[in-house]
């Protein structure tokens, strides 16, 4: 179940994002379309109304009737309200004299009208813009786009948008622009789940790995630590076995070999007092600022005068390890080895230790040994 977790909540935040990136993007992108789709409508027909006024005038000039102009102008008109612009032509009383649509011809341009003759009318690409998507009755909507009268005549050349198709072909640019987003969008989330998929059987691996490590680390400490409790069993049993052949061996050649036995003792001090300590009853031994301090199992601490490497070397081997540098500990003291770092060790002691007693990597294997493993 949480595999499939992490899919639906990938799933979920990246269609949200996406949905709005999406959102966004298509409002801009057919805002700017549109915009220099009507910049470039509005330019064509100003510019063809523009040339229409100045046709008519030259052949006004020349002398041409008037309805014979006016029946030029419709026939080349003819039938072209169903693109984005065309043009019309009206009198100053704003009566229709030509028009795409035949049957609009001698009706009165009520639009243009409202806007009261006035030649300076001239909109942009913006306004026209706000006009289609604020129009919510744009069906049959014509915007009037501007007014060119053509000299030495009554008549005015009107230059018009057809916002409603304009509307409906932004709406299907949209819709079709909005299709590809989606398909792009469910190949994205393909692609992401897939990417998801490899990087979580990647990571699930290692994870894996890791806890095999674990495992095999544990194992190892559980072993460790099994051989510690064995070694001192050992150990205690060997030393009333060493106690009973050393006292026979001090009954049979006297007094003269005590001084090759390893320490029974040694001589600390309590404030200015001598006081031996029993070396069954050491826990560890460290140095600190130069001076030398003996635990007993009970916690107490006393000082002696000798290093500790002179310590360690009157000491038995078989009852005492040199941990590092600083720390000397018994075997009887020892109460659990842990895992500390990758490949270090840190012994835990009773009483416990004021410092901590680290066994480096270096030393982790003659550690072992000396358990014999």
């Amino acid at each position: 179940m949480k595999n499939y977790n992490i899919y639906l909540v990938t799933a979920v935040l990246f269609s949200a994002l996406y949905v709005v990136l999406a959102y966004v993007s298509i409002q801009l992108i057919t805002k700017e379309s549109t915009l220099i789709l009507l910049d470039n409508e509005l330019q064509s027909i100003k510019a063809r109304s523009k040339q229409l006024a100045i046709i008519s005038a030259d052949a006004f000039k020349m002398g041409v009737e008037k309805p014979r102009i006016v029946n030029d102008i419709q026939k080349g008109i003819e039938n072209l309200d169903e693109s984005n612009s065309f043009i019309s032509v009206i009198d100053w009383s704003g009566r229709i004299i030509c028009y795409p649509d035949r049957t609009k011809v001698g009706t009165i341009d009520t639009k243009t009208n409202a806007m009261g003759g006035n030649m300076k009318t001239d909109i942009n690409a913006t306004d026209l813009y706000k006009l289609i998507n604020d129009d919510q009755t744009i069906e049959n909507n014509i915007q009037v786009a501007k007014l060119e009268s053509i000299p030495e005549s009554d008549l005015i050349v009107v230059s018009h948008i057809n916002a409603s198709l304009i509307k409906s072909k932004l709406d299907v640019f949209k819709s079709r622009f909005s299709f590809v987003f989606l398909v792009l969008g469910l190949v994205l989330l393909l692609m992401l789940l897939g990417i998801t998929r490899l990087l979580k059987n990647h990571y699930q691996d290692i994870l894996e790995q890791k806890s095999s490590e674990l495992q095999d680390s544990v194992v190892n400490l559980s072993k460790l630590n099994l051989s510690l409790e064995n070694y001192q069993k050992n150990i205690a049993e060997q030393k009333k076995e060493e106690a009973k052949e050393v006292q026979n061996a001090i009954d049979d050649i006297g007094d003269s070999a005590i001084k090759d036995l390893p320490k029974k003792r040694l001589l600390t001090y309590v404030r200015n007092e001598l006081m031996p300590i029993a070396i069954e009853d050491i826990s560890y031994i460290y140095l600190e600022n130069t001076i030398t301090y003996i635990i007993r199992k009970d916690g107490k601490r006393f000082t002696a005068n000798d290093s500790l490497d002179q310590i360690y070397s009157s000491l038995d081997n078989k009852l005492f390890f040199r941990a590092n540098r600083q720390i000397i500990v018994s075997i009887y003291a020892i109460d659990k080895i842990i895992k500390f770092g990758n490949n270090s060790l840190k012994i835990e002691t009773k009483p416990s230790s004021e410092i901590d007693i680290i066994i480096g990597k270096n030393k982790a294997s003659a550690f072992k040994q000396w358990l014999d493993l």
